[in-house]
């Protein structure tokens, strides 16, 4: 084993930080042998056969493509539980867990009974939600009958009873028993403007999907807008929408919700200190 973790620093170094390669060691090493990092160390004299060094080689030859090891594994762990993703959908971030658990706070004395994730891609969030409100009656939205396919096979195997609906929410119109239907409405659209290609990491750009990436330079607000207006015939009264944003349009997401009428619209920002969330009540 010892030989084989030179190996992958050695492959990887320059392409990735020295924290990116242990991180990125520690999941190779347990996709590869089961080995939990205390295990890795325990096992470090241990001879690998030839089918797992033909593994290793096989994942170090994608990542230095800048390929996620995320899409390499095909699987992402998301609030306590493993995610099935392909580039059909968004790799899980550690922020929209802190989204989720947000939400998981607001709720916690008072369960949501019936929710609705817009655009739901993986599942992740309105899977994570129904396992920790069983109860609750949860739906994903998605216009891609592709991510549509991943989110109702990742709620299958965790063992969740979420319904997943293919819908265009720009198109969408509510139908009148609709009104009133939700307790939570929550989205994590696209909101990333083409002027920020610029800086963002290859791995991101070449290889997640761009129609859960990207918004029109002239209307980054265009996806908030749509669910926000909707969710206002949706949600019952008192109930709650829930965004996740781009820390560079937060103030005129949180203006567009006090215009359509919300109240109590709240900036909540992630661990690195930036406002990530936005939460307001119908």
């Amino acid at each position: 084993m010892q030989a084989a973790a030179e190996h992958i620093r050695n492959a990887l170094r320059g392409r990735y930080t020295a924290g990116e390669i242990s991180a990125l060691s520690r999941l190779i090493w347990e996709a590869v042998c089961g080995y939990s990092p205390v295990d890795a160390i325990l096992h470090k004299d241990t001879v690998l056969d030839a089918d797992r060094r033909k593994k290793i080689d096989f994942i170090v030859s994608r990542l230095l493509q800048n390929e996620p090891i995320q899409y390499i594994l095909g699987y992402a762990d998301f609030d306590g539980l493993r995610f099935a993703v392909t580039p059909a959908v968004l790799i899980p971030r550690p922020e929209t867990a802190e989204l989720v658990a947000l939400i998981g706070e607001d709720f916690a004395d008072c369960p949501p009974h019936r929710l609705a994730d817009v655009g739901t891609g993986s599942g992740c969030i309105t899977v994570s939600l129904a396992h920790r409100f069983p109860a609750c009656e949860a739906e994903g939205w998605d216009v891609s009958p592709e991510a549509l396919r991943v989110a109702e096979a990742n709620s299958r195997r965790i063992g969740t009873k979420v319904s997943f609906i293919q819908r265009d929410i720009l198109t969408y119109r509510p139908q009148p028993g609709e009104a009133g239907r939700y307790d939570l409405i929550v989205s994590n659209p696209p909101y990333i403007v083409p002027s920020e290609k610029r800086a963002m990491e290859s791995r991101v750009f070449d290889y997640e999907p761009h129609l859960a990436l990207f918004v029109p330079e002239d209307d980054p607000l265009r996806f908030y807008r749509a669910i926000a207006h909707t969710a206002l015939t949706l949600l019952a009264p008192r109930a709650k929408l829930y965004f996740e944003i781009n820390p560079l349009f937060a103030r005129e997401c949180v203006d567009m919700l006090a215009q359509e009428g919300y109240s109590g619209v709240a900036l909540h920002t992630d661990l690195s200190g930036r406002n990530r969330f936005i939460s307001a009540v119908r």
